[in-house]
This record gives C-alpha cells, structure tokens and sequence, in this order.
C-alpha cells in the first residue's frame, strides 16, 4: 500500500527528466478513436492527466466527454476558512472553466459521488460511463476510447476510477488508456511499478505542441483552489505545489495500456522502438502545428421549439405532471422575499409558473421565443394586472431596466456556452439592489441541449458579485437562489439571526 501526502516532497520532476526510462514509450496517435471519454476522479484530474490529449481530440474533431466523479470537496479537511459544502461549490466551477479552456465544445458530466469513498460508488461510476459512451454511438464501441486514472497510481479515489473504466471497456470493447498523477511525486523512474517492456503493460507518449501546452496550462491555472492557498492559514495550503505540478508542465502526456487491447497490430507509428516522446508523430500535435480552436456548439433555436411544440401545447407536461407541480412549489418556496416589485420570467414556456408568480410581484415580464408557447401563456395570463409577455431571443435581445426577481428556468442548458455567459452576466447586471436571482435546471443529459444543468449552475457559482443563499440539489434537479454580494438571509431581514 503507498502512502504519500501532498506536501511530502516527492520525486522531482529533474529526476523524471534525467532519467531513460520514458524512451519505452510508444507515440501515441489519435487514429481509430472516434469518441474520447476522459474520467477525472476529482476535478483537476483531467487537465494535470489528459488535459493535451483532450486538446488534440478536439483539433481533429473527435467528440469529447469528460466525466467527473467526484467534487473534491475533500482536498482541504482541516481548512480553518471553508467546509465541504462550499469547497464543493467552488470545484465544479472550476472544473467546468478548465475544460472550457481546453475545448469549449466538450460535453462535462459532473456525476456529484462522495470523494473519498469511490470504491464504494464503483457501480454508479461504471453505468454512467456506459451512458456517455454508448450514446449515439454504434453497437461496436471500438472507436470510443476512455481514458482513466491509472489503477496503480497509488490514490484510492483513482484506483476505484480507473477500475471502473477497465470494467465498462472490458464490456463495451472500447480502448482504455490510464493517465499517473501522484505516481509522479511518490515513485520513482526505477520502481517496478513502470513497465518492464514484457508487453503487459505499454507505455504510450503524445506531444502537446505549442498551442496545446498552452491550453493545458490555462486548464490547470483555472483550478485555482487547488494551484494556490486558499488563504494563509494553515490547513489552506495549495494541493498542486510547484514542485508537483512541474510534472504537468512537460511539452507531452503519459499514458499506459494494459490487458487485451494491446494485443492488436499497432499502426505504424506505434510500432517499439519509435521516436521519443518529443518526435513528430504524424498525427500528434507538435511545437510547429498550431492547435486550432474547436467551435463551440451553437445555442437552439427557435426553430428546434417550433418543432418540439408541433405536436402539443404542453410538451413537457407543466400542467399534468406532479414532479413539474412540486417542482414549482420548491421554486416558490425558496424564494427569499414574500413579495416583489418587477419580476423577469425567462423562458416563460405556456406561463404555468408565470401564473403563479403573478400573485408574488407588482410587474411581470414574461419572455420566450417559441410562439405557440406564448400563444398558450398570454390566453391564461389575459387579464392579469401588471403582467406583460414578449417574445424575445435571449441573451441578444435583453430588455431594459432593472428587477427586483429574475426567474431563470430550464433554459440555461439550450445556450452555448459563450450565449450563457451574456445571459449570466446580464442577468447579474439587471438585479436591483437586494434582488434575487433565481435558477433552476434539469440535471440529467438531454442528448440535443448545448450543455447540461450542472454545467449552467456551475458556470453561476462562478459567476463574480452574487452569493448564493438557497441551494436545493436532488437527483432529478438543482435550485439555487443568488443575491448580490452581500447577502442577507431570510432570518436577518426579520431581525431573527444577527
């Protein structure tokens, strides 16, 4: 059993390099892989693993998912200044910034297990990565590859990891490949844990480039609660020191193989006793290819409603279905002022909760840009004194003014992620002193949708200016309510909590 700790030394990354042990390693290039599924353990995982190979998968158009098991919440037990629940908070933001830094287009699964106790979670981690991997994928899965912790990397958190990788691409017939992390700083180029070039384990290397190796770095540098001190106070110490994150920091990626997998012909640039791991491998990026930037996917529109409402008026059953009725009550219970002046309902569908909050504000600007769906919502809101609705196309066509209530509600996730940083940032602008913002998403993946809820709630979390005072997290979705900073709760306003 390896026992380390973060700031107990460690092999330096001279050592590393000083050593001839990385000439065992294959050049790694990306043909065959039609799909690649990246599996982090911990937010962070994934840039200081597999964030160059992530880049160049994206380069060559390649689909990718990064799935995340856990929040992290555990890298700081004994800070003096945060707990669990907030650290949490801040880690997926900071998962979702660096993935977005290493390719806007990448799909992110923040699957919320306990860290810490993966092993325990190793069946809900396998059928998730079943899910991500088979979707929209064809009954062969060879060309998916996942790409995983390294079973012998010494962390319990990336054993479990990556035993669950091996599991599903065992069952799928995909390819797996393992990234080392803390193998790095507690063994070194001489222990028996490497490859001994018997073929039971191969050792594979992919160059960055320049522009990879920028990417990457800007990944890594976004994971700021881990590369700095939360504060100066003991227990708040930097996880990703210098000195190991100078493992990080080289101009390629490690990766190893195991089991079955190898057993087929290598291509030709795999073949033993290629190039180095710096050589130019004819389908890696190098320091002379620049890395083009991916596209990010386009937000839906009005068109993809118009369609989806073809067939009903109430597509997603708001007026049938109980999980809608009950969701809307959590909605409304949680917000933190018993009544409002000017309310701003975006994404407003047939105006069921419209209805609803009518009865809590003096003005309500109700907007959507599917028309048969306004249709619906102006027959049932006619009448209502102060309520006005608008078609509009979010976030371009923001209305002017300012609000006491913004009501933003399963429609993050149908922005891009460059649309939903406007609509963020102008929802945060239009809030009147003491207003409350609300947000509230489907958490499941929805194959057509951009982004998914938690990547919305991520993205608001990290969001400058506001403090979140109501957090609802269920499996099925999350509720939050943000104010600006600084923010008094429901018990201050009445004088009952200092």
């Amino acid at each position: 059993m390896v026992t380390f700790t973060h700031d107990g030394g460690g092999t330096s990354e001279e050592v590393w390099q000083g050593a001839d042990w990385a000439v065992r390693a294959r050049p790694l290039t990306l043909s065959g892989c039609d799909r690649l599924v990246v599996v982090a353990a911990h937010p962070d995982d994934e840039s200081l693993g597999a964030g160059g190979l992530i880049v160049a998968a994206a380069a060559q158009g390649i689909p990718v998912t990064v799935i995340v098991a856990s929040n992290g919440d555990a890298s700081h037990p004994h800070s003096p200044t945060t707990t669990p629940a907030a650290l949490a908070v801040v880690r997926r933001a900071e998962v979702v910034a660096a993935v977005r830094a290493l390719t806007p287009a990448a799909r992110i699964r923040l699957l919320d297990l306990p860290d810490g106790s993966l092993a325990a979670h190793r069946t809900e981690l396998a059928d998730a990565l079943v899910a991500e991997a088979t979707a929209d994928a064809p009954a062969d899965a060879g060309g998916v590859w996942l790409v995983a912790p390294w079973r012998k990397d010494g962390h319990p958190d990336h054993t479990a990891a990556g035993e669950a990788a091996a599991l599903v691409a065992a069952r799928i017939g995909a390819r797996l490949l393992e990234y080392p992390i803390w193998a790095w700083h507690w063994s070194t180029p001489a222990d028996d844990v490497w490859p001994a070039g018997d073929g039971a384990e191969v050792l594979y290397s992919i160059a960055l480039g320049a522009a990879g190796h920028a990417r990457k770095s800007a990944a890594m540098a976004a994971h700021v609660s881990q590369v700095r001190p939360l504060s100066a106070y003991p227990g708040d110490e930097a996880i990703v020191q210098p000195g190991f994150a100078a493992h990080f920091e080289r101009p390629w990626e490690m990766f190893l193989e195991a089991g079955p997998s190898i057993v087929r012909a290598p291509d030709t640039a795999e073949t033993p006793g290629s190039p180095a791991p710096d050589s130019d491998a004819p389908d890696a990026p190098t320091p002379d290819r620049a890395v083009p930037d991916t596209p990010a996917p386009g937000s839906l529109t009005a068109e993809f409603f118009d369609d989806f409402y073809s067939g009903s008026d109430d597509p997603w059953g708001f007026e049938t279905r109980w999980y809608e009725s009950r969701k809307r009550a959590v909605t409304l219970a949680a917000l933190p002022l018993k009544r409002y002046g000017a309310a701003l309902e975006l994404g407003c569908s047939i105006g069921v909760l419209s209805r609803e909050l009518a009865d809590r504000c003096d003005t309500l600007l109700a907007t959507d840009l599917a028309e048969r769906a306004l249709d619906v919502a102006r027959r049932r809101l006619a009448g209502l004194p102060g309520v006005t609705v608008e078609r509009r196309i979010l976030p371009a066509e923001w209305p002017e003014g300012s609000f006491d209530l913004v009501v933003l509600s399963e429609i993050g996730y149908y922005c891009s992620p460059a649309d939903l940083d406007v609509l963020l940032t102008r929802c945060r602008d239009s809030l009147a002193p003491g207003g409350s913002l609300v947000a509230c998403h489907w958490r499941h993946p929805v194959g057509e949708y951009p982004l998914g809820g938690d990547d919305v709630h991520a993205a608001l979390a990290a969001l400058p200016g506001l403090e979140r005072t109501v957090l609802h997290l269920e499996r099925d979705f999350v509720l939050e309510v943000y104010e600006p900073a600084p923010a008094r709760s429901v018990a201050q306003r009445e004088g009952l909590a200092p």
